[in-house]
């Protein structure tokens, strides 16, 4: 049976991509079970961030990821629930609340960079002969300078 998806060719595209990121995710809760580690796959970008930075802002983690502000409030709040982030009340703004990592974070980083470096050497794998990263890199790019919606309206109106 032929997948539908490709069948769609580009309007197939960002279906392709959520079903690749969701099988990654899937698999990735599923390694870190049989590991014994009790995190989330997508906490790795706040653990690293934290690391490089120290202490930032529920915002400044959004703006550095590119998340929105209620996902990384989310994905925070689960980090900070299971022991691994500290929250703070900013001196200077009572409303902004800073994290950095816990104690119990920087006890298992070096668990999580072996693993973490594991996987990627496994992703390498994966894509090795491709251009996927570049081609990622590009497409981004292009989308941060005219989105979806603008190319679309813009199409419509050349019709």
């Amino acid at each position: 049976m032929k997948d539908f998806a490709q069948e769609l060719g580009c309007l197939g595209f960002t279906m392709r991509l959520k079903r690749i990121a969701d099988a990654l995710m899937h698999d990735g809760k599923k390694m870190y079970k049989q590991l014994g580690l009790d995190i989330e796959p997508n906490w790795y970008v706040v653990f690293r961030l934290l690391k490089q930075q120290n202490e930032l802002s529920v915002t400044e983690i959004s703006d550095r990821i590119g998340l929105a502000h209620p996902s990384v409030i989310t994905l925070t709040n689960k980090m900070v629930k299971a022991g691994y982030l500290i929250s703070n009340q900013c001196d200077q703004d009572s409303r902004k609340r800073l994290l950095t990592l816990s104690d119990k974070a920087q006890e298992m980083m070096p668990e999580f960079e072996r693993v973490w470096a594991a996987g990627e050497a496994g992703v390498i794998e994966a894509v090795r002969g491709t251009e996927i990263m570049k081609a990622l890199s590009l497409i981004e790019e292009r989308f941060g300078e005219k989105g979806f919606r603008e190319r679309t309206i813009e199409k419509l109106n050349n019709q």
